[in-house]
């Protein structure tokens, strides 16, 4: 039974060891990927960036391709979770969509090498099917998310009769055409005075009548 139990927690350490591994390349990746362009991101370049042998990124990872698909997924994740963490502290739906839209761009701001490397690697899909694919990853989940704080805005009666998809789409685009202006000319873009205006215009744009 201890043999076991020594087993078991030399099998959890491993597996720990392995995953903060992973997360270093992946880190590593947006970096090497953020300042140097997807095409000149090779293994090898990202290895030297990381400190570390090419060997053990293809321990970790079966190529560039399966590399590049965990650092989409890392960007995704992180930036949801920071944002359904602000959202899910606010106390109801008009401060809810006020937070989704203050903490996207409070997170870009902390972040600008994710969103850097996020549209480096969105431009270069060749085939309709990746980009649709990673449009799904990408725009799926903040739809979702925006839909449900807008059906409930409704069903308080917070919020003013509307197709809430077509609202969230409308959001997430927003949000989106800013950070595609920011990401090609940091300079040009307040991210906080652009945060502060959308929050405004969705606030009228949703609000109910008296």
């Amino acid at each position: 039974m201890r043999s076991k139990i020594i087993h078991d927690g030399q099998k959890k350490k491993a597996s720990f060891i392995e995953e903060a591994r992973r997360r270093q390349i992946v880190e590593g990746a947006i970096s090497t990927i953020a300042s140097a362009g997807l095409p000149q991101a090779s293994l090898a370049r990202i290895a030297q960036d990381v400190g570390v042998s090419k060997g053990v990124i293809s321990y970790h990872f079966a190529g560039k391709d399966e590399l590049i698909q965990q650092v989409v997924n890392a960007l995704f994740a992180e930036t949801n979770r920071f944002i359904k963490a602000r959202v899910d502290r606010a106390p109801d739906a008009p401060r809810r969509l006020r937070a989704f839209i203050e903490a996207s761009f409070e997170f870009m701001a902390a972040n600008r090498a994710n969103f850097v490397a996020l549209v480096d690697i969105w431009g270069s899909f060749g085939s309709p099917e990746a980009k649709r694919r990673f449009n799904a990853d990408m725009y799926d989940p903040c739809r979702h998310h925006l839909e449900g704080i807008l059906r409930r805005g409704q069903d308080s009666g917070d919020f003013r009769d509307f197709s809430p998809g077509t609202l969230a789409a409308t959001v997430q685009g927003a949000i989106d055409g800013v950070m595609l202006q920011w990401v090609f000319d940091e300079e040009a873009i307040d991210l906080a005075d652009c945060a502060a205006e959308l929050v405004t215009m969705f606030d009228l744009a949703t609000r109910r009548r008296a």
